[in-house]
Parts: C-alpha cells; sequence; structure tokens
C-alpha cells in the first residue's frame, strides 16, 4: 500500500487498517446454558466461525470442535453440527434421549438447518444458537467449575462493557441508557467501582419526589432556609464528593431543575437553599434514562445544552431478550444470591424450559424475582433437596401465550391511575409482591417495608390493588 509517510505516495480508500477495538461481524457462536440437573456446571461461548463441524456428547470425540457434557441424560455421541449449505445444521446420532431444536425433538438421524436463537436441548443440557453477532473477539470461553463465571457471553454486551471499562477511568459524565429492570444500576456501580474513586456511590431516583422536596434532597439547605429548617443539611450531591452521583431516570428532572444540574456540571460548585455562596463539589455524575433523551429534547422537555453534556458519552445495557446468551449466567447469579448455594437446586426439564425460552419483557428485575420465589416454594415443598418444578414459576412464565409476554398483574379492584411513573410502578409491584408473599396481610406487609399500615393501605386505594386476589396466590 505504499508508506503513509512518503509524500509521494498516494493512500487508497478502504485499504486503512481497522482501528483498534472496533467492533465487527462475528459468528456464528454456540452457546451453552445449563444443565437442568446439575447448575454448578458453568455456561460456556463457542465461536463456530473457523470450524466445519462439533459433536455434543458425554465423552465425544471427534474431527472439529468436541462438546464434553457432565450430563447422565446425554450419549456419548449424541448430536453432530455441520456446516453446509445455507449455513448450520444439527443432527441427532440416534441418542438414548434425542435431541430437540425449540421444543421439537428430532428423529435419529435427522437433519434441521439451526436458526439465529434456536434453543437445543442434549440431554438435560440446553444450548443456544447464534448466526451472527456484533463485536470485538469470537474468543472461546468455557469456565471450568469452581471458577468465576464471566460478566457476559454476549458478544454485544461484552463489547459494551470494554467500552464502560474504558469510559470508567475519565472524569466524564456518562449516560446510561436502557430499559426498566435491565441492569443500569448495576453498571453504574461497576463504573464506579473502576473508577477507583475514594468517595461513595450515591443514587437518587429523579422520579420519586416532587421538585419541592427533590431540590432539598440534592442541593441541600441552610438553617433557616424555610420554616423547619433548624439545621444544615448537606444534600446528596455533596454527600457524593469525591465519588460518584448517580442521577436515575433523569428525563424526570423538572426544567428548573435541569437548569441548576447544568450549572452543578458546568461551574463545579453547588448553592445550598436559603444560602448566598456557593460550595465548590468534585463529583462525577452518571445518569440513566428508560426514555429517549434526544426525543423528549426535540419535544422541549429536557434541555439541548443538559443533553448535550451528559449523553455525550452514552452506554446501552440491552434488554434480557437481546442478551439471552446470558441466562445461564444469570441464573446462576441470581439463585447464587438467595439463602441456597446452586448446588442444592435443580430444575426440572419442563421447568428450566420454560424459563430459557420466556420473553422476560421486565427484564433481570423480573427473572430475579421469579427465580427467587420459585425456590423458596420448591423448598417448602421439597425441604432440603431443591428441585423447581413448573408449578412453581409464575403464571405468565408457564403460559406466555395466554400473557402476550407480559408479567402477571394483580386485578384492579377500582380504576388505578394509569399514567403512573416508572418510581410509582416500582411502589406498585413491591406492594403487590409484599401482598402475596404476607398473603394479602396488610400489618405483615407494613412490618417488611418499614411502613405504617395507614400508609400501605393508602397505596392500596392509590394503586387499586385488589388484595382479596392476593390472598391465595402462590406466584
Amino acid at each position: 500500500m505504499g508508506d503513509p509517510r512518503d509524500p509521494t505516495t498516494t493512500l487508497e480508500h478502504g485499504r486503512q487498517e481497522a482501528g483498534r477495538g472496533a467492533p465487527r461481524t462475528l459468528g456464528p457462536f454456540l452457546f451453552r446454558l445449563l444443565c437442568a440437573d446439575d447448575l454448578t456446571q458453568p455456561p460456556a461461548r463457542y465461536p463456530l466461525s473457523a470450524r466445519t463441524e462439533a459433536d455434543i456428547g458425554r465423552g465425544t470425540g471427534g474431527k472439529g470442535l468436541c462438546v464434553d457434557l457432565a450430563d447422565a441424560f446425554a450419549s456419548a455421541r449424541h448430536a453432530h453440527l455441520e456446516r453446509g449449505e445455507g449455513g448450520w445444521w444439527a443432527r441427532d446420532e440416534g441418542s438414548r434421549n434425542g435431541t430437540a431444536i425449540n421444543g421439537r425433538r428430532l428423529d435419529a438421524g435427522e437433519q434441521a438447518r439451526l436458526g439465529d436463537g434456536d434453543l437445543i436441548e442434549i440431554g438435560h443440557t440446553f444450548f443456544l444458537f447464534r448466526s451472527k453477532a456484533r463485536g470485538l473477539s469470537e474468543s472461546l470461553l468455557e469456565p471450568k467449575p469452581g471458577e468465576e463465571d464471566p460478566p457476559t457471553l454476549c458478544p454485544e454486551w461484552e463489547m459494551e462493557l470494554a467500552k464502560a471499562a474504558r469510559l470508567s477511568r475519565t472524569s466524564h459524565e456518562i449516560l446510561v441508557e436502557g430499559e426498566s429492570g435491565a441492569g443500569k444500576e448495576v453498571l453504574a456501580r461497576l463504573l464506579h467501582d473502576r473508577s477507583r474513586r475514594a468517595g461513595p456511590l450515591v443514587s437518587v431516583n429523579c422520579a420519586a419526589m416532587p421538585e419541592a422536596l427533590f431540590e432539598d434532597e440534592l442541593f441541600g439547605h441552610v438553617r433557616g432556609a424555610f420554616s423547619g429548617a433548624q439545621g444544615e443539611r448537606e444534600g446528596l450531591i455533596r454527600a457524593a464528593g469525591g465519588g460518584t452521583l448517580f442521577l436515575d431516570e433523569v428525563g424526570e428532572l423538572t426544567p428548573g431543575l435541569q437548569a441548576k444540574l447544568l450549572r452543578v456540571l458546568e461551574d463545579h460548585q453547588v448553592r445550598p437553599l436559603g444560602s448566598e455562596r456557593e460550595v465548590p463539589v468534585d463529583v462525577r455524575v452518571v445518569a440513566a434514562t428508560n426514555r429517549s433523551l434526544q426525543e423528549l429534547a426535540a419535544q422541549g422537555k429536557f434541555r439541548q445544552d443538559l443533553l448535550a453534556r451528559l449523553g455525550l458519552l452514552s452506554l446501552r445495557v440491552p434488554p434480557l431478550r437481546e442478551r439471552r446468551e446470558d441466562l445461564g449466567l444469570l441464573v446462576r447469579a441470581v439463585l447464587r444470591s438467595g439463602p441456597r448455594p446452586p448446588e442444592r437446586i435443580r430444575f426440572d426439564l419442563e421447568a428450566l424450559r420454560q424459563v430459557l425460552r420466556y420473553g422476560w419483557p421486565l427484564n433481570v428485575r423480573e427473572l430475579r424475582r421469579a427465580l427467587l420465589a420459585a425456590a423458596d416454594l420448591a423448598a417448602a415443598d421439597e425441604g432440603e433437596s431443591v428441585r423447581i418444578s413448573p408449578h412453581h414459576l409464575p403464571q405468565a412464565v408457564q403460559h406466555p401465550e395466554a400473557a402476550s409476554g407480559a408479567a402477571p398483574a394483580a386485578r384492579p379492584a377500582q380504576p388505578a391511575k394509569a399514567d403512573l411513573t416508572e418510581a410509582e410502578r416500582e411502589l406498585r409491584d413491591s406492594v403487590i409482591d409484599h401482598l402475596r408473599q404476607a398473603k394479602g396481610n396488610v400489618s405483615d406487609v407494613a412490618r417488611r417495608m418499614g411502613k405504617g399500615r395507614t400508609q400501605i393501605q393508602r397505596w392500596i386505594a392509590r394503586f387499586g390493588i385488589d388484595v382479596d386476589s392476593l390472598r391465595w396466590t402462590r406466584e
């Protein structure tokens, strides 16, 4: 191509080398998700781009990729994958228990073409096939039992986490975009932890308070600033000094608060309510939203100058339906956070099939609630050995076609407020969950939530919750 430093060299368009770390099209991939009988077996990622065939089984061997399974229900040579006309094909090798794709069992020797997102069952172990992905690396990820799980197997999310790692070492504001329940606050904590800032991470829900109270929460006040201000309040911005201020649902900020936040970001100073002087602050802001700030700005509901400040560097948390290859990792992580270790928990084959095929429209938050509740119900039924069966799962997971992909909701006793904010929806869901666990006992819910019984009754009336419909539900 010639030396670009030579003034006589003319460069040709399209011949420059791609920059390091540039995303590219990858794939295909095979992902091992989970074994229903042994959750200690870690999920894995197998790139297939350099392969022409793969064998899967218990103690299998072959010319191409060999995926050995510790699964008593898998045959020695259980299934064969091969690159052929139009893509990759799967064939059952006459196994004892068969091979299924998206729930359809293959006849012995039958070949089926694999499509993007197909769920493959081999014995009691589930795999996911992806024909292509956007990412940085096609590296093999196959941890051994007992080793730490990788943060993700999903190439797109792996690419975003790599970007987050680079941004964490800067002092710039960062905007985290993603649906409710996808894990925006988890990413904010990762950014803070990797920033090595000495101060704390302080989280603020911008949709949870009216403007008058929120301004005091954010900026603090001096003594005598208003009636009842008998002392000085530092405010959350100063409380995050030397650390990170996480503003969740920043799109809910009122225009007045947007202007004051912009001034803090530009001047690095905050003026407490009632004070005539500004106090210097050293704080890094990470904002999050489940709404498009660009659309809000176009509608005049969000300041363009604040968007330019917050949205210059952004990260996107994908919804769970876009990272199904991580379902195995997430199931293990959720159950690990519960009171029982994963090695004591098993799934009925149909129950795990339902978990892996459900769309999880409310994302990781919904998955967490469903799995922890299912494990509790299974423990109550079986004692020390926990086996999660389909009837332990929520109705929406058991029968997604009846729920149209939506999570189950309590029947309203009266017309409820329709235009709830995100914070109000989360509060309503929390009250419903506590009422289910307490079998409709309002006093028990008040103790669990640390609130007065009258407050719980106000929320029940405000959100139109039918307590009677929750007294006997198990989900």
